[in-house]
């Protein structure tokens, strides 16, 4: 698992500023372990796996009774669980990327409005969001912006933070993106003499 260091955060919290400097825009910055725990996938494996058990079993040539081959269904079941919760890159593996993406995103925009992005004076606030487990990347703006930003800018921006994501460049991910993002935005939403930080510069880590 990928780990912020003190300069990491540094870094990433100089790069907000210096892009608030530059427009009346907000940039939040959040990095989440992992976007869910999805206990009931492991659930449905290690179940799944168990009902098999006994098919395999008939089919050697063992002299096994019935209630023999019960318990270690059950046995299986309890140590798959276990396997498939306590080795994390096996667990991930195991879930969808259909359904990381859309726990991930879930995330995203809960977070969006947990840090307060939508409540800043100019409707200008903008979420970088990075789960790490699911090497899923989000930008969620505020309403507004993706249309006089246009779709083109916001695809570029996004796909140059994915690339770096994986390659495990998270904080280079991040400062890139604000940058890019705080350039972009600077046309539409000018810096103003009587600036506020409305929003934490810091990396939030959740």
């Amino acid at each position: 698992m990928i780990r912020f260091t003190d300069a990491d955060r540094q870094k990433i919290t100089a790069t907000i500023h210096a892009a608030e400097q530059r427009t009346s825009g907000e940039f939040v910055a959040v990095a989440a372990r992992v976007s869910d725990g999805y206990f009931s996938i492991s659930l449905l494996w290690a179940a799944g796996l168990a009902f098999l058990l006994p098919a395999v079993l008939l089919f050697l040539p063992l002299q096994i009774r019935f209630v023999h081959i019960y318990q270690l269904q059950l046995l299986s079941f309890v140590a798959l669980t276990l396997l498939f919760e306590f080795v994390p890159a096996l667990h991930m593996a195991l879930v969808p990327k259909r359904i990381r993406h859309a726990r991930a995103s879930r995330l995203a925009r809960a977070q969006f409005y947990e840090q307060g992005v939508h409540l800043t004076r100019e409707h200008s606030g903008v979420l970088f969001f990075v789960s790490l487990a699911e090497r899923y990347v989000e930008i969620v703006a505020d309403k507004g912006i993706h249309e006089k930003m246009g779709e083109e800018a916001w695809r570029r921006i996004v796909a140059a933070f994915v690339d770096a994501v994986r390659q495990d460049r998270v904080t280079e991910g991040f400062v890139a993106a604000i940058e890019a993002c705080g350039e972009a935005m600077a046309t539409h939403y000018p810096a103003k003499p009587d600036y506020t930080d409305e929003l934490s510069d810091g990396l939030i880590e959740i």
